[in-house]
């Protein structure tokens, strides 16, 4: 086949010769399907399922060609070291100066390559890992969360400790005004009422330094309600707001004071929520337009290496 058209991704082959991986002996003469197309070769998945790496003289074309490519799985281990396009560290590593502070906890958002959805086998719509403490969302999932005004997620999006941030991580950050709306107020004042609930039920378990880490985290998304919903944006913590948190975190702040403050915040949420400049629904129009955008400018990376080479940013 040397000299001959090239092979799209999606073609029915057939392998001659010896993998270029080492894959033995088994693969000659086994057919297959390419799902990737490199300048080094072809990427051919086999009908054993093995992955073999092969060159153009090696494969014979069975058929005619794919009119698209088929999709190609992704574990989710890839999905979050080749296809995130944001990463940012969030709760107490995102609440102090040090480096690497007790509960600093990574969370991102994944693209998945948009050929992985043509299959009947959908890709995960979170990833848990790698490691302990990183948590991801398939951008779409994300989107759909944000929209409801989800703590976690608007957290992410405002997150000053970036630590990954791809050409449309950036597309996505200036798109954090889109999810915006008055849903803040009830979304924040729900969640953070929930989760207060859930340590009450659990008082005594995990030790009293991780409750009021837990507690402090409480706390600051309250303060980030209040921001949202009186200026668009989450600012830095004020130093009263810094000074409050740090004592709670502490222990310097009794439990009944702590109690006491969660009320006055709560009640300041709902004060800036019935006053709120924010409009009563979120962009939906526009996110859904990005996101649309997105998923037609992953087709035309199919059978490349990287669907996008995300960038490292400091912050």
């Amino acid at each position: 086949m040397s000299g001959g058209p090239p092979i799209l991704a999606g073609t029915q082959v057939v392998l001659h010769g010896e993998p270029a991986d080492g894959g033995g002996s088994s693969g000659r003469g086994v057919s297959g399907r390419v799902v990737r197309v490199t300048d080094a070769g072809y990427g051919v998945v086999l009908i054993d399922g093995r992955r073999v790496e092969a060159q153009p003289d090696q494969l014979t074309v069975v058929g005619a060609p794919p009119s698209r490519p088929v999709a190609e799985q992704v574990d989710d281990a890839t999905l979050v070291t080749e296809h995130t396009i944001y990463a940012a560290t969030v709760g107490s590593a995102a609440e102090r100066a040090d480096d690497e502070p007790a509960g600093s906890e990574v969370r991102g958002v994944y693209q998945a390559p948009t050929s992985a959805f043509w299959s009947l086998t959908k890709p995960p719509v979170h990833v848990a890992g790698p490691g302990r403490g990183w948590f991801s969302w398939e951008v779409e999932r994300f989107c759909e969360l944000a929209l409801e005004a989800n703590p976690g997620c608007l957290e992410l999006l405002w997150s000053p400790r970036t630590v990954w941030v791809s050409e449309a991580g950036h597309e996505l950050l200036d798109l954090r005004g889109a999810f915006l709306s008055q849903a803040v107020g009830s979304a924040y004042a729900a969640y953070v009422l929930t989760q207060f609930k859930k340590l009450a039920e659990t008082e005594g378990q995990g030790g009293e330094s991780q409750r009021r880490r837990q507690v402090t985290h409480l706390l600051r998304l309250l303060v980030d309600g209040i921001s949202l919903l009186r200026t668009g944006d989450l600012i830095e913590v004020a130093t009263e707001h810094r000074d409050g948190l740090e004592a709670v975190r502490s222990g310097v702040l009794a439990w009944d004071e702590v109690e006491s403050w969660r009320l006055e915040l709560q009640q300041k949420l709902e004060e800036a929520a019935s006053s709120s400049f924010l409009p009563a629904h979120p962009d939906t129009a526009r996110v859904s337009a990005w996101l649309g955008d997105l998923r037609r400018r992953g087709t035309s990376t199919v059978g490349s290496d990287r669907q996008d080479q995300p960038a490292r940013r400091t912050a």
